[in-house]
């Protein structure tokens, strides 16, 4: 049956993050973060204020990967309602200055690495999310094409570090979420996964202005 969006099962926490790339570009990345069972979600300035630490230091690591070129801008740790809008007539939002990613990188904006959250799920709706780091400082395999399966160790270990610390707030958990119509889902993240295949993210270069010689 075709999708049809309905209403989450729960209100919830939406993290983005992101910034700056070459060109006058922009990047983001986002997860969401479940209520545990009992509590009532709330915009939370501590929150936030975690959130943000995990962030700047994932986005900072060397083993993250993320290139120096992507400048991280923000963080933002927003309460949805189960139509997934804001909960309130406000942004819980933190500026951050420009911080640049850990790792020298020469790849164009467009060039992304799938983080893959896993749910212990193999199928059926909320079963698998995933966000993009931008412009990754990995080289690729001459003959394959593919970064090295160490590589891609090294940032899946930066990654889960990088849930761990969300999944320390408490009162909330990280999780991937459906909105299907009849049949909305939570389920909690419990892995990470990490491909050998860069990605694309063709809307981290849509203002990059051509200039011919």
């Amino acid at each position: 049956m075709p999708y049809e969006p309905g209403p989450f099962s729960t209100p919830h926490w939406y993290l983005q993050w992101g910034g700056k790339l070459p060109g006058n570009e922009q990047w983001s990345c986002g997860l969401r973060l479940a209520p545990e069972s009992g509590v009532t979600p709330i915009n939370d300035p501590a929150m936030l204020a975690t959130a943000v630490t995990a962030v700047q230091a994932f986005h900072t690591s060397p083993d993250s990967k993320i290139g120096a070129a992507a400048k991280l801008s923000f963080v933002k740790l927003n309460l949805l309602d189960v139509n997934g809008r804001y909960v309130e007539d406000i942004t819980m939002e933190t500026p951050i200055a420009d911080v640049a990613g850990g790792t020298a990188s020469t790849f164009p904006n467009q060039v992304a690495l799938a983080i893959s959250l896993t749910t212990g799920f193999s199928r059926g709706p909320a079963h698998r999310g995933r966000f993009y780091i931008p412009v990754p400082g990995v080289p690729v395999e001459a003959t394959s094409g593919l970064i090295t399966a160490a590589m891609a160790t090294t940032i899946k270990g930066a990654a889960q570090t990088f849930v761990n610390a969300l999944n320390a707030m408490p009162n909330a958990y990280v999780a991937v979420m459906s909105r299907k119509f009849g049949s909305p889902a939570v389920r909690a993240v419990t892995g990470i996964e990490v491909g050998r295949v860069l990605d694309t993210q063709r809307r981290r270069r849509r203002s990059l202005a051509e200039d011919y010689s």
